[in-house]
């Protein structure tokens, strides 16, 4: 995997306010980790989960068109919950996000 795929992936368990279930996640980690993360089966993956809840998207948030990115309706990136992931959690790639959206 690559800087700026979108993959879904398996966010339980997770605790309190922290993003969960299964949903799309924008890999932000550098490529040169996630190719030893991949490449050793093990290690883990920085990720900002992605919402379809776009009802308000604030500042740390990224809005994310469905036509551009591969995901099925428009979605926001949730800069807020970023975090790192065993290789484990990663279920399948979905699309991709521009240099621009992942500046």
């Amino acid at each position: 995997m690559r800087r700026g795929e979108i993959w879904q992936v398996d966010l339980d368990p997770a605790r309190g306010s922290e993003a969960n279930n299964q949903r799309p996640a924008v890999v932000v980690s550098n490529d040169r980790a996630n190719a030893t993360a991949t490449r050793l089966g093990r290690g883990v993956i920085t990720v900002v989960p992605v919402t379809s809840n776009i009802a308000k998207v604030y500042p740390f948030q990224v809005l994310l068109s469905a036509t551009t990115t591969g995901l099925q309706v428009d979605c926001k990136a949730q800069a807020e919950q970023i975090r790192s992931i065993a290789t484990e959690r990663l279920l399948r790639p979905i699309g991709r996000v521009s240099a621009a959206e992942l500046a």
